[in-house]
């Protein structure tokens, strides 16, 4: 299972920064590739959410549950059901110098077929990083609009 991980420097605070993350439904009013995000279920420190986003023209949906941890701004998040077998990682938010931060995404992937992984995988794990690379910008981007 590939443990795809990307970071990126943001100027605004780590507080700042894990909020954007919070509100994950907002996400496709900003990330290209995010069509829809559904809070099917919302308690004080996790969701449940359905997404629907686009990969070079495929539809990839999924159902995940988050776990936020706001003492130490991580999100972690567990595939529920979905396009992949396996899906899981987190969300890291931490402080670094001059009011910035610097945005983790982790995430491992299981494809679900080994053959297809044995011939394409590489290619795949290639457009799983540039996938979460540009969620991580978008953030980034969302976040510094008005530094």
């Amino acid at each position: 299972m590939p443990k795809i991980q990307v970071s990126v420097k943001i100027k605004k605070r780590p507080e700042q920064v894990f909020k954007i993350i919070k509100d994950m439904e907002s996400f496709p009013a900003f990330i290209r590739d995010v069509k829809s995000v559904k809070i099917i279920k919302r308690t004080d420190d996790s969701l449940v959410a359905a997404w629907e986003t686009d990969v070079d023209g495929a539809p990839v949906n999924w159902k995940e549950e988050v776990v936020f941890d706001e003492k130490n701004f991580q999100a972690k998040f567990n595939l529920l059901e979905g396009s992949y077998k396996a899906y899981n990682g987190r969300w890291m938010v931490e402080g670094h110098h001059n009011d910035s931060a610097k945005l983790t995404l982790e995430a491992n992937f299981d494809w679900g077929i080994p053959i297809l992984e044995l011939y394409v995988g590489k290619a795949l794990e290639e457009k799983a990083r540039r996938g979460l690379l540009g969620m991580a910008q978008a953030i980034k981007k969302q976040a510094e609009k008005n530094v």
